[in-house]
């Protein structure tokens, strides 16, 4: 049953990764600035280093959310979270695995009536709703201060292109390695409280389950978020990689908390952060910036309203798989 587990495990990796190469390089290859092949290599290696070199710091948040004890009952939530992952990309829809694990702890907790963990959970649900405000923010900001510099500085067209092509592939590296960093959190946090003989070696497979997942990426949601949504011209998608990068490890390293408490300054939750909301918080961010006029209200309506619909269906589907077991005397 343990290799079942893990086997889920990394089918929730694989989907992560099949997921979200959309959001890390999504713009650059929806812009034609970088190609799909190479993006998949450099996310690939810098998302495995992510996860094994900085993956602890959100894993106990994740698995503070349930004291799950069977293999069995982390298979139920990986697998839950999982398939909604592979749904929403099958519907062009960038997905968070940070909601869909998290709605998949709460059917758990329910199935066996245990106490949920309202404050860990009100801290999770509150990044949710906080970052993409902040990426947003951010976004116009950058946006702004760009279109200031390269009206007092302009720069010819061709090394204007060649210095987003290349800062494009920086942004990406440095999102992928924080993608591996705080999401990878949510696929080990259920295995915690289990005996494993080596822990290092999960965040090292579960890397190479996402970094596998890039090249399976679904091309209708690399399609939502480069022009879905809005259209990005490629210093636009540049900001977008750099914001939702920022925003993912700000809230994954354990360096920066320990700065700031050192400074008595209000610290950062170590909590995974739905690197989809981000990047379409970032995105809408430029939208506002330039007038919203382009923004297509069906498509971020339709992802907006994914945040509260994948973690319930989650949660069900959990609850139902738990059921299932039980009756077939499934412990």
């Amino acid at each position: 049953m343990i290799f079942m587990a893990l086997g889920t495990a990394f089918f929730l990796a694989w989907s992560l990764g099949r997921n979200n190469l959309s959001n890390l390089f999504g713009p650059a290859i929806g812009t034609r600035m970088l190609p799909f092949q190479s993006s998949v290599l450099f996310a690939a290696v810098f998302v495995v280093l992510g996860a094994i070199c900085s993956g602890t710091a959100t894993t106990q948040s994740v698995s503070d959310l349930g004291n799950v004890s069977t293999a069995t009952q982390a298979l139920a939530i990986c697998l839950s979270a999982g398939l909604i992952l592979i749904g929403l990309s099958h519907l062009g829809i960038p997905a968070s695995i940070t909601q869909t694990t998290t709605g998949a702890y709460v059917g758990w907790n329910l199935f066996y009536q245990y106490t949920l963990p309202f404050d860990l959970l009100i801290q999770t649900i509150s990044a949710w709703m906080y970052t993409p405000l902040v990426a947003g923010i951010l976004a116009y900001l950058c946006f702004k201060l760009l279109q200031k510099l390269l009206k007092k500085h302009p720069i010819k067209l061709l090394l204007r292109d060649k210095i987003i092509r290349y800062g494009l592939l920086t942004v990406g590296i440095f999102s992928s390695y924080a993608l591996g960093a705080n999401n990878v959190g949510s696929i080990i946090g259920p295995f915690m409280h289990l005996e494993t003989k080596s822990p290092e070696m999960l965040f090292l497979s579960a890397g190479l389950a996402i970094a596998v997942g890039f090249c399976f990426a679904d091309k209708k949601v690399i399609k939502t978020v480069s022009s879905g949504m809005f259209p990005l011209t490629p210093s636009e998608a540049f900001i977008v990689v750099f914001i939702s990068a920022l925003t993912l490890f700000l809230f994954s390293s354990v360096e920066l908390k320990n700065i700031l408490l050192k400074l008595s300054l209000p610290t950062i939750p170590l909590v995974p952060v739905p690197l989809s909301g981000v990047s379409i918080g970032a995105i809408i961010g430029i939208a506002v910036a330039k007038g919203i006029t382009g923004l297509k209200l069906k498509s971020a309506g339709k992802v907006i309203c994914s945040w509260i619909t994948a973690p319930v269906c989650a949660g069900v589907i959990c609850y139902g798989i738990l059921s299932l077991f039980m009756l077939g005397g499934i412990k």
